[in-house]
């Protein structure tokens, strides 16, 4: 399994705004994605204005797949207003988990 994950702040008094958005949008957009495990928004308890985006992929075709839908993009230009800065992408592979079966089987 592959996870990506955009960190990124807000503007003061613009999560909630965020988060209803990307209830609204973000997360009917990845249904249409083949292989997306789930979509979650993460608010940071310690920082209210800090968040991540994370998004679990079967394979990183599929991972791959998306980052060159150009749906990311659009996804940011929706967003752009609610970000302090630019957000910061980074991916990982899923190298331990509690699930053993979603390791290595694809």
């Amino acid at each position: 399994m592959y996870v990506r994950m955009t960190f990124f702040k807000t503007k003061e008094g613009k999560m909630d705004n965020l988060r209803w958005d990307y209830n609204d949008k973000v997360l009917p957009l990845h249904k249409n994605h083949k292989g997306i495990r789930f979509v979650h928004l993460l608010e940071s308890l310690d920082a209210p204005n800090e968040g991540i985006s994370v998004t679990a992929w079967d394979t990183k075709t599929d991972m791959e797949n998306y980052e060159k839908s150009g749906d990311y993009e659009k996804l940011l230009s929706i967003f752009e207003g609610y970000f302090d800065g630019t957000p910061t992408q980074k991916s990982y592979e899923v190298a331990a988990s509690s699930e053993p079966l979603i390791l290595r089987i694809f």
